[in-house]
């Protein structure tokens, strides 16, 4: 959902119910998350570590970005991959995933959005469960923190998944 239609979906709810413009906003954007994925769509949620900076990464992803584990994932359906951690949002055609399998990268204890250079980011709240996807042509995400404030294409994308199993499954049936 762009920022003007939740703008103005907290405006509408602020004409309904009284609210602040805050936590009319903050409503809209739990029922968007909460709302039912389109039909064929499944959602595969980001791994978080449970280690105690895997905890505290967690907590700050939810309290600081109202994102965290309940509402990090990937949401897969017939069309499109939309990837959602935090700020970053990328969505990738179906038709541009070039290959799909799981990761034997080495990430230690980096948790978040990272570009480790040529279009290759990490996506990940755990080192385990990790699958990548490499896109051609690639995926462009929208300017904002996580690029930096500047276009970024992706190439190759890793993530960290609960179930990646199933994940590449889904992907590749």
């Amino acid at each position: 959902m762009s920022h003007d239609k939740i703008s103005a979906a907290a405006r509408e709810r602020m004409a309904q119910t009284g609210e602040p413009y805050a936590a009319a906003r903050r409503a809209v954007i739990t029922e968007r998350q909460a709302a039912t994925p389109p039909p064929g769509a499944q959602w595969f949620e980001i791994a978080y570590s449970q280690s105690f900076w895997g905890r505290i990464s967690g907590w700050l992803d939810t309290a600081l970005f109202g994102a965290g584990p309940s509402v990090s994932g990937v949401e897969l359906d017939p069309s499109e991959i939309r990837v959602r951690m935090g700020s970053f949002k990328l969505d990738i055609p179906r038709e541009s995933v070039r290959s799909v399998r799981r990761s034997q990268a080495r990430v230690g204890g980096t948790i978040g959005v990272h570009e480790s250079g040529h279009g290759r980011w990490l996506v990940n709240g755990s080192a385990e469960g990790l699958v990548e996807i490499t896109v051609e042509p690639p995926c462009y995400l929208e300017r904002g923190i996580d690029t930096l404030f500047r276009r970024a294409g992706v190439h190759s994308l890793t993530v960290s998944l609960v179930d990646p199993d199933a994940f590449i499954a889904a992907l590749e049936g």
